[in-house]
């Protein structure tokens, strides 16, 4: 038995022509492309070859446009990999990096990457967790680590003297 796409009104048949013509959604277009072929009797290994698409990902098009209509031609786009932590470890992860550290009893004045990494995973908030992804966090909150710059003093008596 073949797979044909449901009885498409004129109305719904000039939508989907405009969608082809005109639509800058490219995913979009070619789904239309897809249902007006198997409105027009072409059967789904002919859809399949003519488009370069499976003939499985065919019949889920013409399935979802019978179920679903013109909502089904949209593109569902992922989430995305779930995230790793949570959000009370970023927030912690944040904090922390905002509080000084000789406060939290660490033997330095100023944060960096490295030793913020280590202290969160000493106090046992992350199992582990990479430089980079502290710094990705530390971004999104807008949370900058500066590096410590260090001055050298000058032995110069003349110095004063010499910046005029």
């Amino acid at each position: 038995m073949c797979l044909y796409v449901r009885n498409i009104s004129m109305p719904e048949g000039r939508k989907l022509q405009r969608m082809v013509r005109r639509d800058a959604n490219r995913i979009k277009m070619r789904r239309a492309q897809v249902v007006l072929a198997s409105d027009q009797g072409s059967r789904v290994p002919d859809i399949a070859r003519r488009f370069y698409f499976s003939e499985a990902h065919v019949r889920t098009i013409i399935k979802s446009f019978n179920e679903e209509g013109f909502s089904s031609l949209e593109p569902k786009y992922g989430i995305g990999r779930p995230k790793k932590f949570t959000e009370e470890q970023r927030s912690f992860i944040i904090e922390t990096a905002l509080c000084p550290p000789d406060l939290l009893g660490e033997p330095y004045r100023r944060w960096s990457l490295p030793k913020l990494r280590d202290f969160v995973v000493r106090e046992k908030m992350v199992d582990s967790i990479a430089i980079e992804t502290v710094r990705q966090m530390l971004k999104a909150a807008k949370v900058k680590i500066r590096r410590t710059k260090t001055w050298k003093e000058c032995n110069d008596p003349k110095l004063a003297s010499k910046k005029k």
